[in-house]
């Protein structure tokens, strides 16, 4: 079954999308398409997460976003005659065992043609999108790096089925690095961040490993700043 808005479609649109693309792997640190790319290819990300990225001053990485399965990447080969104009603009990075669904143009506004739904489940996809760079847009403004963390956590406890007692371990394994990223933060201040919601009972951490204790603690911290810590 396809993710994000296309797992509403029947399942014989689902496999005549399927068969219309093939598939692509990429491991942790692989990069599914460069900015001077030509967009001649939309991807369906079926596995894993991605970061798109772009180099600011200095070389210095600006993530823009960060996407998990359901997810289109690559909007500018949506546009017709884009593959010999446009390109991507952006680096797309998978940040763990990554798997998409390549399209081209062609077999694309073919199927359109022949199925409506599959049409209609690329928009509802994109405005899923859409309202979700809006929302980290509004986040990086309006929220301090603490809550954007917490909500980075309690996230990815939805996306991996949601709580089932008092606490949760990600079967994920994720780095500081990764969760910096998915924040718009840098390394060790999410570090630090995550020692300080360990000290307050709101997680536990391994090697690459996070183990959330308190989901109204971390709802808590996602609804308002922390706090000094007693003493």
């Amino acid at each position: 079954m396809l993710p994000g808005a296309f797992a509403s479609l029947p399942a014989e649109v689902q496999a005549q999308l399927t068969a219309a693309g093939r598939s692509g792997r990429w491991g942790r640190g692989g990069l599914i398409f460069h900015p001077d790319d030509p967009a001649e290819t939309l991807h369906l990300l079926t596995r894993g997460t991605v970061r798109l990225y772009r180099l600011g001053s200095g070389a210095r990485e600006v993530t823009l976003d960060v996407h998990v399965p359901g997810a289109l990447l690559g909007a500018p080969a949506l546009l017709p005659g884009s593959g010999h104009s446009a390109t991507y603009g952006m680096y797309a990075e998978a940040m763990d065992e990554v798997e998409t669904l390549q399209l081209g143009q062609g077999a694309l506004h073919r199927l359109f043609g022949q199925q409506p739904a599959a049409l209609l489940a690329l928009t509802e996809q994109l405005t899923r999108q859409t309202r979700g760079v809006q929302e980290r847009l509004s986040g990086l403004v309006f929220l301090e790096v603490s809550q954007r963390l917490a909500l980075a956590l309690l996230a990815l406890a939805e996306r991996e089925g949601g709580w089932d007692g008092p606490a949760l371990a990600l079967r994920d394994r994720i780095s500081h690095q990764d969760l910096a990223h998915a924040v718009g933060s840098t390394r060790e201040t999410i570090t630090k961040l995550l020692g300080d919601f360990r000290a307050r009972g709101l997680l536990d951490l391994g090697y690459r490993r996070i183990v959330l204790t308190d989901r109204a603690g971390l709802e808590q911290a996602a609804r308002q700043p922390l706090g000094p810590l007693d003493s």
